[in-house]
């Protein structure tokens, strides 16, 4: 490990930590690594939300375009891209990857106000991102089908016309809460937290989510999730039709996961957690 006062060290975890106990300020080697950081938090949030989208949206794709998938494979794949986003991003970030998680954790776990909109703006770019990685590779496929068979591969939405909004909307805001819920309860030292096998968990949470309650509306369960690539496809051949198809849905699933989650952490908090901290503690 370099010395302390080294200019020239790294920024490994443990130098960090090292630094963190006696006061030393770092010292960055280039002008890049200064940047990177300083931004290492957003950088962390836009790639693993960038991970987590590109899986998912992936595996839809491989649902639409190949006869060898299922509900279950593509829900699979949602959850195996937020375990993958979460390991690449969280001992640096937390490994939020959703705006919906960063208000709850602000709300009930005292993340830093101040963050919460880079967070959310590096969470919207990594989507972005992601339904831009999986638009290059499918991009052959994509242009010789009708668009309206595609733009799914992207966005969520009812899967059947008897679908209401209510049920969409409420489909939406219960999911975000198990998983919120999951989230928090396996982050409790009071409960049993899952330690370094925590971002498995959650993305098994996920695909259990997807598999028993994600048919309604494909299961968003995060605005970046399901706006980014909104805006993404909006501008890469399908025009205005993302936001107004299915009676301007696309509301439902950015606001429908702000109040799950809030909801999900009020009641984990209001009926177990008693670790640390919280408005129901004080």
């Amino acid at each position: 490990m370099a010395d302390n006062h080294d200019s020239h060290e790294t920024d490994a975890l443990l130098e960090r930590e090292e630094r963190a106990a006696n006061h030393v300020r770092y010292q960055a080697r280039s002008k890049w690594a200064g940047i990177r950081h300083k931004s290492r938090k957003a950088f962390a949030e836009f790639l693993g939300t960038a991970i987590l989208v590109s899986f998912g949206s992936g595996a839809i794709a491989q649902l639409v375009f190949s006869e060898d998938n299922s509900w279950f494979t593509m829900s699979l794949g949602w959850g195996l891209g937020l375990t993958f986003g979460i390991y690449v991003s969280g001992g640096v970030s937390g490994g939020h990857l959703n705006p919906a998680v960063t208000l709850a954790m602000a709300i009930f776990r005292g993340f830093d106000w101040a963050e919460v909109p880079l967070y959310w703006a590096a969470q919207f770019v990594g989507a972005f991102a992601g339904a831009f990685t999986v638009f290059v590779v499918n991009c052959a496929a994509l242009h010789s089908a009708k668009h309206k068979d595609t733009i799914g591969i992207f966005v969520t939405g009812p899967q059947s016309d008897s679908v209401s909004t209510l049920t969409a909307f409420t489909a939406e805001l219960l999911g975000t809460a198990l998983l919120v819920l999951i989230i928090l309860a396996t982050s409790d030292k009071g409960n049993t937290p899952a330690g370094n096998v925590q971002p498995l968990i959650i993305g098994l949470a996920l695909t259990a989510i997807g598999t028993s309650f994600g048919y309604e509306t494909g299961f968003a369960l995060n605005p970046a999730r399901d706006l980014a690539p909104r805006v993404f496809v909006s501008l890469a051949g399908w025009g205005l039709d993302a936001f107004s198809r299915q009676g301007y849905y696309f509301w439902v699933p950015v606001i429908a996961p702000f109040i799950g989650a809030l909801g999900g952490a009020f009641t984990y908090d209001l009926l177990i957690y008693s670790s640390g901290p919280s408005p129901l503690n004080n």
